[in-house]
């Protein structure tokens, strides 16, 4: 995995759980959209525990930010994100992240 590249193909983001946002990283996102920090919470963000800040997922789990198979927010995606599948995994991240596939 040292030589792992992100295929950018979109299946992690259609995963169920959470991506929890670290400090500052919401004002990171709400910056590169160019929106108010408290707008861009309003819109994008979930708050679990009334103290873990996350974003909003579909019905279907899907990621807020995924648009067909592309992150809108890539440049500036959250640090959970970031290291996927490298310092975190999930049981099934090697059935469905093309990234490893596509290093071999």
């Amino acid at each position: 995995m040292s030589d792992f590249s992100c295929a950018q193909c979109g299946t992690c983001c259609r995963q169920s759980g959470f991506v929890y946002l670290t400090a500052g990283e919401a004002a990171t996102i709400a910056g590169a959209l160019i929106e108010d920090i408290y707008e861009f919470n309003r819109k994008y963000c979930d708050l679990l525990d009334r103290q873990k800040l996350v974003l909003k997922k579909h019905p279907d789990e899907t990621c807020v930010f995924l648009k067909e198979t592309k992150c809108e927010i890539y440049s500036v995606r959250p640090q959970q994100c970031r290291d996927f599948p490298i310092k975190w995994k999930t049981e099934r991240s090697a059935e469905y992240c093309a990234g490893p596939k596509k290093s071999n």
